[in-house]
């Protein structure tokens, strides 16, 4: 027969435990999570940047670092990051994320004035051909998105712009790859309206930007029109001072959202990308 003493010390542990697992996040919270790159940008080591000390992270070594440090198990890569496209290196990447028990969540690309507004319909044709190319990518490393960068979407372009997503997307879709396009950001043409028509015209899919909003009212009406046209992925920022990233995330609640939020960490979230990765996903737990 346990004494009265050992079942209280018995009790009192076993409390002490289950307030521990209370405070850690359950793994299906932390499967609606992803990363980006990005977030890591000035500290990984690039050909560019040879002899800058801060970087100090490997591109191959970001899956099982984001896992480990983060419990993290959903990547989203910048094309750029990439230190090569032969497709034994692309090769190996993916193995460094089966490593990690991850996966990619999406590729953005980044072309510069190659994007689908460019008014040359030349420069509009090699923005194509880059972007099927990266869409090839994105099927070997077994990720089912990739982002393309709008330009501007101006009226006298925006057709143009529309047809030319609806080429990508008629590449993408056999090979089960979302093409996705964001809002973007505060004061940068254009308008989360453009975009929500652009995507709806040209058949693709919407990553919403909780942050790139000008104000609350239009935060809210855009993420309730952007959420719904999501392939299952949304960047996530935390800017306490402009918005409210809980009254955001309730809004993708409301609607049904029930893909992944990837944490997009910028400068106002401090010097040190990995201190500020884990205050965004410190309020993301508190949110999701």
């Amino acid at each position: 027969m346990i004494r009265r003493r050992e079942f209280l010390i018995a009790s009192a542990s076993a409390a002490v435990a289950g307030g521990i697992r209370a405070q850690q996040p359950g793994r299906a919270t932390l499967d609606r999570i992803a990363i980006m790159s990005l977030c890591f940008s000035p500290v990984i080591k690039s050909a560019a940047h040879p002899d800058d000390p801060k970087r100090t992270l490997e591109i191959m070594d970001l899956p099982g670092m984001i896992a480990e440090r983060y419990g993290v198990h959903h990547v989203e890569m910048q094309h750029s990051h990439f230190a090569s496209t032969e497709s034994g290196y692309l090769e190996q990447f993916r193995n460094r994320l089966q490593k990690a028990k991850s996966s990619m969540n999406q590729i953005n690309v980044e072309f510069g004035p190659h994007n689908i507004s460019a008014p040359d319909p030349v420069v509009r044709q090699e923005t194509i051909d880059m972007t099927n190319k990266w869409v090839d990518y994105a099927v070997l490393l077994g990720c089912p998105r990739v982002m393309v960068n709008q330009g501007t979407l101006a009226p006298d372009v925006r057709q143009a712009a529309i047809e030319t997503l609806r080429t990508i997307n008629a590449y993408a879709k056999p090979k089960q790859v979302f093409i996705t396009m964001e809002n973007r950001g505060v004061g940068r043409a254009p308008t989360w309206q453009v975009v929500v028509e652009v995507i709806k015209a040209s058949g693709i899919f919407a990553n919403p930007d909780i942050g790139n909003f000008a104000d609350e009212e239009s935060r809210a009406a855009g993420l309730r029109a952007l959420y719904p046209l999501s392939s299952g992925s949304s960047h996530c920022h935390y800017d306490p001072g402009r918005y409210s990233e809980a009254n955001a995330i309730r809004i993708s609640k409301e609607v049904g959202y029930k893909g992944l939020y990837s944490i997009e960490a910028a400068a106002n979230n401090g010097p040190d990308p990995y201190v500020a990765v884990q205050t965004i996903l410190d309020e993301l737990l508190k949110d999701i």
